[in-house]
């Protein structure tokens, strides 16, 4: 798991409807109302992704792309995933410079096309990737395959729950290991 911390008052409310019994032996009996770090690790395999996230770990593996580094955060209603970088090899590159490389026609037109045909992460994803410039296009489809790496990581629905969290992870895109990073920095916002 990420950096967490958790709403006292919430945790008390949610303990008081829970038969003592069924509790998780690890569970705490208060929130601290710190964030505290849990190691988290998973696997995700290249042919078990969705369409649209497949697509772009396809295209950045013919790049020649070899780990992709995500920060996240969320927590009460909803979670947010942020491409960082991306590796190839030991050479880094911001995200947003390989998000240019990413933003050909024929790359825009082959994501419009699969999001159309299969969905996307975004309630009306046909709709906002045909409207949108090829670059934009290539944002979200680097967005689908961060979230749906943090969804394996993290599980479904991650930040929707009483709490606050954030973290780093690292997708090895040749193994499919996740490692979250107990180094990660907590975003400004979060005071």
């Amino acid at each position: 798991m990420p950096f967490l911390r958790y709403d006292a008052e919430a945790y008390d409310e949610m303990l008081g409807e829970i038969d003592p019994a069924d509790l998780p032996p690890e569970l705490p009996e208060q929130p601290s109302g710190e964030f505290e770090y849990e190691t988290a690790e998973a696997q995700f395999n290249h042919q078990k992704l969705d369409p649209a996230p497949r697509l772009v770990l396809d295209k950045l593996l013919a790049m020649k792309a070899t780990t992709f580094r995500v920060t996240y955060d969320g927590g009460h209603d909803e979670g947010f995933t942020h491409p960082a970088a991306l590796f190839f090899g030991d050479r880094e590159r911001p995200a947003e410079d390989v998000i240019r490389d990413l933003a050909t026609p024929e790359f825009a037109a082959l994501c419009r096309s699969t999001v159309a045909q299969h969905g996307g992460m975004y309630g009306n994803s046909a709709e906002i990737y045909c409207e949108a410039p090829d670059d934009q296009v290539a944002h979200y489809a680097l967005d689908e395959l961060a979230h749906a790496l943090a969804s394996r990581l993290l599980g479904d629905g991650f930040g929707t729950g009483e709490y606050e969290l954030y973290g780093v992870f690292t997708a090895d895109l040749l193994t499919g290991d996740i490692t979250d990073d107990p180094s990660a920095g907590k975003p400004a916002e979060m005071g």
